[in-house]
């Protein structure tokens, strides 16, 4: 049988702010690209005036963010680019190099456990994601190991079908584990969910799978507010990573998406991946 993943990542963009711990999303970034075989560009962009980078010329600032790129393990036998500019709100510009160069997936970082504060907050990530419809990557966590488990929330839109595909492409060799949140009052709700609940949504479910193997995927159907749902979906099954969508949808089955998305990255206890609006 012919082999239907979605395709590794050929090109892995990192916006970098040079900040205490921007070294996760660096050492990340490299990670995937050694794992993926693909190229790694890293962008930074000089905002403040007391930035120790601010009054330096920007190829000395290239040569320093090469220099931190080559100490991360495996960085040296990458393809590397480097570029740092001036000024310029950070979504625009990240957005903006991202559609000239059209990578992959956008990895950023950020250096506060509780997300409220750093250069790359939620509401940025996201802006970033939904501007360039390229996935962006959030990361707070120390990588210790490749991704071997994201969590997917979805609404069974054209929407969820990407991003459960951007999770596979993230996590070729992972477990998927998808999450339908019912936004329903408390009297309508059914009594069951859950697994056996999710048997109801079976075909839903597997429609959003597009050649993904079925047998590293599992389901899961819960009832209540979709932002501590998730919240407590992704605690207690402790995954790497969880994928949500950044665009808005009504409904009482609905996505998980936009202003969401930001809340739910805020609460997170690790790191996200957010599919733009395509």
């Amino acid at each position: 049988m012919a082999d239907r993943r979605q395709p590794r990542l050929g090109r892995i963009l990192l916006a970098t702010d040079l900040e205490p711990k921007s070294d996760r999303a660096m050492e990340r970034a490299v990670r995937l690209a050694v794992q993926s075989g693909a190229e790694l560009a890293a962008l930074h962009i000089v905002q403040e005036e007391d930035s120790p980078y601010a009054h330096l010329p920007l190829h000395h600032i290239e040569a320093e963010l090469h220099r931190l790129l080559l100490a991360v393990p495996g960085a040296a036998g990458l393809t590397l680019r480097v570029v740092a500019v001036r000024g310029g709100a950070v979504g625009p510009q990240v957005a903006g190099y991202a559609g000239l160069w059209q990578p992959d997936l956008v990895v950023v970082g950020g250096h506060a456990r509780n997300r409220t504060a750093g250069l790359f907050l939620p509401a940025t990530v996201e802006r970033i994601a939904v501007a360039d419809d390229t996935p962006v990557l959030a990361v707070w966590d120390k990588p210790l190991g490749p991704y071997a488990r994201a969590m997917v929330p979805v609404d069974f839109s054209t929407r969820s079908r990407a991003t459960v595909a951007a999770a596979h492409r993230l996590l070729p060799d992972g477990e998927l584990h998808l999450l339908h949140v019912l936004d329903l009052p408390s009297a309508a709700r059914p009594s069951e969910e859950g697994a056996p609940l999710a048997g109801a949504f079976a075909d839903e479910f597997a429609a959003l799978l597009d050649g993904i193997p079925p047998d590293a995927v599992t389901c899961e159907v819960r009832m209540g507010a979709p932002v501590a749902e998730i919240v407590q979906a992704a605690r207690q099954g402790r995954y790497d990573v969880v994928a949500l969508g950044s665009a808005r949808r009504n409904g009482v089955m609905r996505a998980i998406l936009g202003s969401v998305a930001q809340d739910v990255v805020s609460e997170l206890a690790c790191d996200a991946l957010l599919a733009g609006s395509a």
